[in-house]
């Protein structure tokens, strides 16, 4: 497998559509940075990247502060790797409105629509026509290195058998990549079907539009990489560059194998202090420093995943104690792997709740379970109050954590049968 490949099968990129759109002359929308879309649609993903796909109708421009405006036609498909802000809109003379009217609107049809059915939403004018499809792929480990060295805009174009891939760069200008007859081929035929998908209807649908989107993103990235004009850095230059490209391939096939810089430059035909500062160069961070980041990624997946045990992962990927996996999960996540594993648990489904979804299901009357900030029969009372939102699971104290409690009056309490006590829920 590539390294590209490997890369996106471990942070597991996933597509989703938000919406269909059908805008009339004049329109302008502002669409909102993914930090703020990310916890609506995706709260479980550490990145997420948007794109468009203008299905057909009138073309219309999409712009990024600092770089030149794109214009977007019929079976063109932009991607915003790095979820940037942009502008939407018909005419660049037109104001851009605030994209919290657009964030504001697009949750307000989300909640209007039917279950299995794609969102759509109507604006404009009354003049002529754009009919767009609107989504994001996320993922839920932030690969750095390959993220960072995105562009903020890929543009696609698809006409009769041909391919351009149009990107925004360091200036202003929008840099061009031509694509081979049989990537043109593959991807006009897969925005076809995409478009096809996008306006039919139900689950089905959306299911196969998201996977058309996961490929279709794959390959122009794939052939993205193969292309890049002469002089680029980054992970995906890295990639590209015969030396830095094998000594990648190695770390990836090997990731828990003892490397030194010394073993990968000589592996790779380079030697120790060119490999240090030509890895430094293209990829923006050390050979050793990538080397227990991507450990981290497979960790991070192993976690999710599996069932082994810490010590077991640390195996895995190359380390000798369990102790110095902690330390190097701590320092380079920013908490020890079974805390970061029971985040993990709550961003995904979190604790079971019963009845009218206020009472966890795992707080039973027993001294096994136990509540964290000190505020007894209070706290239970605030728990049914407030419901599954104002609580932090710890399940490995087994415990519930108040979120808005600041009193620590001795620590962990715990929870207990007491006769006679009419605050507990029980």
């Amino acid at each position: 497998m590539d390294v590209l490949s490997d890369a996106l099968r471990i942070i597991r990129l996933t597509s989703a559509v938000f919406f269909t759109a059908k805008f009339t002359s004049p329109w302008s929308v502002t669409s909102p940075p993914a930090e703020r879309l990310r916890p609506i649609f995706a709260p479980e993903a550490e990145c997420m990247a948007l794109f468009h796909i203008l299905a057909e109708g009138a073309p219309c421009w999409i712009a990024i502060d600092g770089k030149a405006p794109i214009k977007v036609s019929p079976g063109d498909v932009i991607i915003f790797p790095q979820g940037d802000q942009h502008v939407m809109t018909s005419d660049l003379a037109l104001p851009a409105p605030p994209f919290e009217k657009s964030l504001r609107g697009l949750v307000t049809t989300r909640e209007n629509t039917a279950p299995g059915c794609l969102p759509a939403l109507r604006y404009g004018g009354g003049g002529p026509v754009t009919n767009l499809v609107c989504g994001y792929l996320h993922c839920d480990q932030r690969f750095n290195p390959l993220f960072g060295a995105m562009p903020q805009a890929i543009c696609v174009r698809v006409r009769d058998g041909a391919a351009l891939v149009q990107s925004t760069g360091a200036t202003t200008e929008l840099r061009q990549i031509a694509m081979p007859p049989e990537t043109a081929n593959w991807l006009e035929t897969t925005l076809r079907y995409t478009v096809a998908e996008a306006q039919g209807a139900g689950a089905a649908s959306s299911a196969m539009l998201a996977r058309l989107t996961e490929l279709m993103f794959a390959e122009v990235m794939r052939r993205y990489v193969e292309h890049l004009p002469a002089g680029e850095s980054g992970w995906l230059a890295g990639l590209h560059d015969p030396q830095i490209g094998r000594v990648l391939k190695l770390i990836h096939a090997e990731p828990a194998r003892d490397w030194t810089v010394a073993a990968l430059g000589k592996a790779a035909g380079i030697s120790r202090s060119a490999l240090a500062e030509r890895f430094a160069a293209l990829i923006g961070e050390a050979p050793m420093r990538y080397l227990a980041g991507w450990r981290m990624q497979l960790a991070k997946r192993l976690l999710r995943e599996s069932g082994q045990s810490v010590a077991e992962i640390a195996a895995a990927v190359g380390y000798e104690s369990e102790a110095a996996f902690n330390r190097a999960f701590r320092r380079l996540v920013g908490k020890p792997p079974a805390t970061w594993r029971d985040g993990d648990k709550v961003a995904v489904g979190g604790p079971p709740f019963v009845g009218a979804g206020l009472i966890p299901a795992d707080v039973i009357p027993d001294s096994r379970v136990g509540f964290t900030g000190g505020c007894g029969c209070d706290s239970l009372r605030r728990l049914i109050r407030l419901g599954e939102s104002s609580w932090r699971w710890r399940s490995d104290e087994a415990s519930f954590r108040p979120r808005s409690c600041g009193r620590r009056r001795g620590g962990r309490r715990r929870a207990t049968r007491r006769a006679g006590c009419s605050r507990l829920p029980w």
